[in-house]
């Protein structure tokens, strides 16, 4: 039997005569003290063995120690006593729901089982109601990835709320509101969330392309989406996907071809081997009456794609041509 034994016996022994419910001692708060940053710094240097004694020690003391139960939840879960551990982490948080979250929900989440899942939301919930109006980041975004998990959206947004009061109103907080938004179908909303964070930063590309893709959702009138188009490239000239996209629509609404020409080319000049660039320039000379280079570009295309149904567009887009006199 080594030192620490000899003083755990001792601790334990002059404890078992103090109640539970009863306020310890001066001494006894010294004893703590020292046992609790004894342990601390017994798990700096490894030694886990020791600090397991001296916090079992401070347990001893202070039964209802939420720091002191999660510390020996992490040692038995090191060891590899998962469920005493979890029970550590259970303990802890129930004495202290303010601080001793972390590990028990973490734990939780981790298991494959609706029942455990259930509980980490109430773990983090109930901390959440402790912590206001104060609440930890971490603890909210935590709380914010669960009920994005469980699809409840509307408490996901309460959250980025409060951490809009903490962080301010930023491209993460609109992106998130932009994407919840899209899944509750409530596109008009994403669309002002877009225009919301384009009036913040007006030179953030990103939310150029989220606008326009609410306003196709929203089937705005080609007219009115041009602009956005235009704004797009001002910031970003050479993104391929928008001028092959802009092209096809200008193409596919009567808009202007030599413009849809160009964007186009530039496309398939970057690509030469893209079928869907390949397919709007082969389009485009075909609007314009240029047959055999369309017919050219067409037959290039469906060389190149290796999508079903991209392919069925192409070889659809080539009949057309091929039937024109």
């Amino acid at each position: 039997m080594n030192r620490l034994q000899y003083i755990f016996i001792f601790v334990l022994c002059s404890l078992l005569f103090v109640p539970k419910m009863q306020a310890i001692t001066t001494e006894q708060e010294q004893q703590f003290t020292y046992y609790w940053y004894a342990a601390k710094e017994a798990i700096v240097e490894e030694r886990y063995g020791d600090a397991y004694v001296l916090l079992t020690f401070c347990n001893a003391i202070k039964p209802d120690d939420g720091a002191t139960l999660t510390f020996l939840g992490i040692i038995e879960q090191g060891i590899g006593n998962e469920m005493k551990g979890l029970k550590m982490y259970r303990d802890g948080f129930e004495a202290d729901p303010y601080d001793q979250w972390f590990h028990y929900s973490k734990v939780l989440l981790d298991m494959d089982s609706p029942v455990a899942k259930a509980e980490a939301l109430r773990v983090l919930e109930k901390a959440h109601k402790v912590q206001q109006p104060n609440c930890d980041e971490d603890l909210l975004e935590q709380l914010q990835s669960v009920y994005l998990g469980n699809g409840m959206l509307d408490k996901a947004i309460e959250i980025q709320d409060e951490l809009d009061k903490i962080r301010g109103y930023n491209d993460v907080s609109a992106i998130l509101r932009y994407r919840v938004f899209l899944v509750q179908k409530k596109t008009k909303k994403a669309l002002a969330e877009a225009n919301k964070y384009i009036e913040q930063d007006p030179s953030d590309v990103r939310f150029y392309i989220l606008k326009l893709d609410a306003m196709t959702r929203l089937k705005a009138k080609p007219k009115e989406l041009y602009p956005v188009y235009d704004k797009i490239l001002e910031l970003e000239p050479g993104d391929l996907p928008t001028l092959n996209n802009y092209a096809w629509l200008l193409a596919t609404n009567k808009g202007d071809l030599n413009k849809a020409e160009a964007m186009s080319a530039i496309t398939i000049r970057e690509e030469p081997n893209n079928p869907t660039y390949l397919d709007t320039y082969g389009w485009i000379m075909y609007l314009k009456g240029q047959k055999e280079l369309a017919k050219f570009y067409l037959e290039k295309a469906a060389m190149w794609s290796t999508d079903e149904k991209e392919k069925a567009e192409i070889e659809g887009h080539l009949r057309k041509v091929e039937s024109r006199k």
